[in-house]
C-alpha cells in the first residue's frame, strides 16, 4: 500500500495517548484543499484499523445515504480493490452497504436523512465525510454514540460548526494541500492552479500585486527562483483567460475559508448577555418569521437601539423535524393541520403576547392562527416588486449586531451573496438559498421603518 503523508499524521492521532494511557484526541479534523488524499487517507485508516480491532464498528456518514453510496462508497471500492486488501464480493452486504471484516469488525455507509438510524446506533468510530448539511445537533448525536474517534473532513469554505469542534483541546487539526499528495491527477493539479491570480503568488507578496504584474520575468532584476518565475507566468495566465478565482484558490488551492465572492452583508457579533442587557420598551423589540415545514423554519428576535439593529435566533428547525421531537402525548394534543402545530408549538417559545410578530405573508392561516391564540399583534410582511433589493439596501444602511449563539444567523450573514450571470456580470438580486433568517431581518427593518423609527433618505 502507498501510505500519503496525510494517512500517517491521522494513524498516528488515532493512536496518540496522554501520560496516563488515555486517547488524546476524540475528534481527528482533516481540512484542505481539493486532492490533497484526505478521502483515500481516512478509508485506509478505517480499513486497517478495522482489520487490527476486533469487533469495531465503523461508520461513515454524509446528508443522505443516497449521496454516502454514491461518493464515499465509491471511493471505498476503488480503493480496497486497487490495493488487493479486500475480497469485495465475498466481504461486501451491497443491499447494506457493509463490509464485513474476520475480525468481526464493520465498515458501514451510512446517512443523516435517516433519524432512527442517527438517534439509534452506537458506534466505536465515526466519520463525517463533507457534513456542509450537517447539523450540529445531528452530530452531537453521533457522537455521544462514538465510543473511540470522530474523524471530519471538509473544505473550510464557509463558516460551520466545525470551527466550534476545532477548539476543542481533544481534536487535532491536520491540514493538508494538493500538493501533499503524490497520487493527484495531473489535469485536476492543472484545474486547482488555474485559480491562483497575481495577488496570490510569492512574487506579490514581496514586491505587491502592482509591481508583480509589471515585473520583468525575462531579466529577472531581484533574481526571483525559476519556480517563482514561472509561478508568476502561470498566475498571469490565468488572469489573461478568466480563470483566476481568489475564493476558489483559497479554498480548493490552499484549503483555507475565503470570502464568498460577491458577499453582501458584514455583521457584527456580540455575546448574548450584551444582546439581553439591552432594554427598550415594546415598540422596539419585535419578532419576525420565515415560514418552513421542509425548510428550516426562522424565527428572529429583533431589538432597534440607539441607531442599530440587534439580531437574536429563536429557531432554525424545520416544523418537520420540530415535530419529530414530540411524543404520541404530544402529537394527540395537536390537530393534523399544519396550523394547529404552529400554535401549539409556538407557545413553546415563551414569546410575550403583546409582542409585534411580523410574518412572511405566504401563510395566511398561520398568522390568523397565531391571533387566534392571543397574538393580537401577529401581521403579514411588507414585500413586493423590488422588497428584496430595498431590503438589503436597507440593511446595509444601518449598523446590525448578532448574537453568538445564534450560529445559523452568522452562517447565512457570511455567505448570503448576489447572483452572477452566465456572462460574469454581478446582479443587484441575491442567491436563492440560505435566507430563512436573512428573510426574517428584511421584514423587521421594514416594519421598523414603516413605524418612523428607523429613517430613509
Amino acid at each position: 500500500m502507498q501510505a500519503t503523508i496525510v494517512f500517517q499524521k491521522n494513524w498516528d492521532a488515532i493512536h496518540a495517548t496522554n501520560e496516563d494511557g488515555s486517547r488524546k484526541y476524540k475528534y481527528i479534523v482533516n481540512e484542505g484543499s481539493s486532492r490533497s488524499s484526505k478521502t483515500v487517507s481516512l478509508i485506509d485508516c478505517f480499513d486497517l484499523y478495522a482489520r487490527a480491532n476486533s469487533n469495531k464498528r465503523l461508520t461513515v456518514w454524509r446528508d443522505t445515504k443516497t449521496d454516502c453510496k454514491k461518493t464515499v462508497l465509491n471511493d471505498v471500492l476503488k480503493r480496497l480493490k486497487s490495493t488487493n486488501r479486500y475480497k469485495v464480493d465475498q466481504d461486501f452486504n451491497k443491499t447494506e452497504s457493509i463490509f464485513t471484516y474476520s475480525t468481526d469488525s464493520t465498515f458501514e455507509i451510512h446517512g443523516t436523512d435517516d433519524e432512527e438510524t442517527v438517534h439509534g446506533l452506537t458506534q466505536d468510530c465515526a466519520w463525517l465525510n463533507e457534513p456542509y448539511k450537517i447539523s450540529r445537533e445531528t452530530f452531537d448525536q453521533i457522537d455521544q454514540r462514538t465510543s473511540d474517534f470522530v474523524f471530519i473532513d471538509w473544505n473550510p469554505k464557509k463558516s460551520h460548526w466545525i470551527d466550534d469542534i476545532k477548539k476543542s483541546p481533544r481534536c487535532l487539526v491536520i491540514h493538508s494541500v494538493f500538493s501533499d499528495n503524490p497520487f493527484c491527477p495531473e489535469e485536476q493539479r492543472a484545474k486547482i492552479l488555474s485559480y491562483q491570480s497575481v495577488k496570490k503568488s510569492y512574487i506579490a507578496s514581496v514586491i505587491s500585486e502592482q509591481a508583480a504584474n509589471r515585473y520583468d520575468i525575462v531579466n529577472n532584476p531581484k533574481e526571483f527562483t525559476k519556480w517563482h518565475l514561472k509561478e508568476l507566468a502561470r498566475c498571469k495566465l490565468n488572469e489573461i483567460t478568466n480563470s483566476a478565482n481568489d475564493f476558489s484558490w483559497d479554498v480548493y488551492g490552499l484549503g483555507i475559508k475565503g470570502e464568498r465572492p460577491n458577499r453582501i452583508f458584514r455583521w457584527t457579533k456580540i455575546s448574548d448577555a450584551k444582546y439581553h442587557e439591552i432594554k427598550v420598551p415594546n415598540s422596539h423589540h419585535i419578532t419576525c418569521i420565515d415560514w418552513g415545514a421542509v425548510d428550516p423554519w426562522g424565527i428572529l428576535d429583533m431589538k432597534y437601539y440607539d441607531g442599530a439593529l440587534y439580531l437574536h435566533q429563536r429557531n432554525y428547525l424545520s416544523e418537520n423535524k420540530l415535530r419529530e421531537r414530540l411524543s404520541p402525548t404530544e402529537l394527540a394534543q395537536i390537530n393534523d393541520s399544519e396550523e394547529g402545530f404552529i400554535t401549539w408549538y409556538f407557545s413553546k417559545f415563551d414569546i410575550p403576547k403583546n409582542r409585534v410578530i411580523v410574518c412572511d405573508s405566504n401563510r395566511p392561516d398561520k398568522i390568523r392562527g397565531l391571533r387566534r391564540i392571543g397574538y393580537d399583534y401577529a401581521i403579514a410582511a411588507t414585500k413586493g416588486a423590488g422588497s428584496i433589493v430595498d431590503g438589503i439596501d436597507g440593511l446595509n444602511s444601518v449598523k446590525v449586531y448578532f448574537t453568538e449563539s445564534s450560529s445559523d444567523l452568522d452562517y447565512e450573514q457570511e455567505n448570503y451573496s448576489r447572483q452572477v450571470d452566465r456572462y460574469g456580470i454581478v446582479l443587484e438580486e441575491p442567491e436563492d438559498l440560505d435566507n430563512h433568517l436573512i428573510d426574517p431581518a428584511r421584514y423587521g427593518y421594514f416594519w421598523f421603518v414603516q413605524e418612523g423609527l428607523i429613517r430613509t433618505v
